[in-house]
């Protein structure tokens, strides 16, 4: 069984958050407000988050509290770490553009590229050492030029210019797949290329999204590719893949239907949508997208989201349970009748650790020295196949009371959490 984990820094208050869709003026800015009342909400039942940072940040964990997926929906997260870039080729992906010169070589776009769409471009050599190639001015320093080849027909030698422009590198392991090949970054000096070369006539292969910029390969862009940009198909460094989101259904409130009580976040409803990072990566930006076919509403709709690094225990909590704290008024009529004058619901998640090392002791003093007023996202029993029971220890709040750390042993300490629910 997983250890208890805490989300302790919500590295998504810090983001440029957008979203691929927004319904009216329920906008993606109120994932960021930590208020459950305030929702983002999609125009069906699939879309994308993403936040973008200025500088990198650790994130090990991303959380959507107090949603309306269901227990069906999916969630793939991706991250990237690249640095802002710029391709300096004229027309990257337009080989028929007259910034390419052509030499023995008939061009033909439209077929399928490597991205799924049809991107691609074939080249056919008309006459041995049929060439394709840019060449562009750049500053001074490595450069390094890249683009994308599969074989469509033939057998020869294709090749690419090198960086510094002398000599030919062999396509080795050339096949109909898709395949990026990058010179040596060494061009030095302040004009470099991106140049391939197809020996015998009649071959033929397709290419697709050149490259030329300063520094190490990056991932391909038209043009400028901003810090935390990510797109579709390649630009990041980590893709958990479609992974379940939610441990378990949204519980249904007596009164509530069940697509009423997929959002009655104020009432003991909705549902937690979570994704755990097998590490804990660097990232400038990060895309969550989310697929809910079998969504009771017909849309995505989400009121928090969290992104951060985690602590977990050496050793998981001795204690734990879950009080759903219910602030319903009771009365009574003049008549001696009893009422109830309804009230919201909400979680209260007491934990208890009674055996931290030092080295737990010191991290948990750091958490705790964050003040009161910043939510913690708390899940007691990650990733356990009780799908129920990490559903009802899973609580995004803040700690509603402060937590005395005392030594249990000479060399061991005990403590005790408890989170409020938003």
């Amino acid at each position: 069984m997983s250890n208890m984990r805490i989300v302790y820094d919500n590295a998504a208050d810090r983001a440029t958050v957008t979203a691929s869709s927004t319904a009216g003026a329920l906008v993606v800015a109120n994932l960021l407000t930590d208020r459950k009342s305030d929702v983002w909400r999609a125009t069906g039942p699939a879309a994308s988050i993403y936040a973008a940072w200025p500088a990198a940040e650790t994130i090990q964990a991303v959380a959507l509290p107090f949603c309306n997926l269901s227990p069906t929906a999916t969630m793939r997260v991706r991250v990237t770490n690249e640095p802002p870039a710029t391709n300096v080729l004229t027309a990257p992906n337009d080989f028929t553009n007259a910034a390419w010169t052509k030499t023995n070589l008939s061009v033909a776009a439209g077929v399928a590229g490597p991205d799924g769409a049809n991107s691609g471009t074939t080249l056919t050599a008309t006459a041995a050492n049929g060439e394709i190639k840019q060449t562009r001015t750049v500053a001074a320093g490595a450069n390094a030029s890249s683009i994308f080849v599969r074989r469509r027909a033939g057998s020869g030698a294709v090749s690419i210019r090198n960086a510094a422009n002398t000599a030919w590198i062999p396509l080795t392991g050339l096949s109909t797949t898709w395949t990026r090949y990058a010179n040596d970054s060494g061009a030095t000096g302040t004009s470099a290329l991106v140049d391939v070369l197809i020996a015998t006539s009649g071959d033929a292969v397709d290419v697709a999204f050149a490259q030329l910029e300063a520094g190490a390969v990056s991932s391909y862009c038209p043009g400028t590719r901003p810090l935390g940009y990510i797109d579709t198909w390649q630009s990041y460094a980590y893709d958990s893949g479609a992974q379940l989101a939610c441990p378990a259904p949204a519980l249904r409130p007596r009164g509530w239907t069940a697509a009423q009580a997929a959002s009655a976040y104020a009432y003991g409803g909705g549902a937690y949508a979570r994704a755990w990072l097998p590490a804990a990566l660097q990232a400038y930006g990060l895309a969550v997208d989310i697929v809910d076919v079998n969504n009771l509403q017909g849309y995505i709709e989400a009121a928090q989201l969290v992104a951060g690094p985690y602590w977990a225990p050496t050793y998981n909590a001795s204690k734990a349970s879950m009080t759903p704290v219910d602030t319903t008024e009771l009365y009574r009529t003049g008549a001696g009748n009893q009422g109830a004058q309804a009230g919201y619901i909400y979680r209260r998640v007491p934990v208890d650790l009674s055996l931290m090392p030092p080295a737990d002791r010191m991290a948990f003093v750091n958490i705790l020295r964050n003040s009161r007023a910043y939510p913690l996202l708390v899940s007691v029993f990650p990733e356990v196949p009780d799908l129920a029971l990490e559903r009802d220890h899973m609580v995004y709040g803040r700690r509603s009371k402060d937590s005395d750390i005392a030594i249990e042993y000479a060399t061991t300490y005990s403590t005790t959490i408890e989170i409020e629910e938003t």
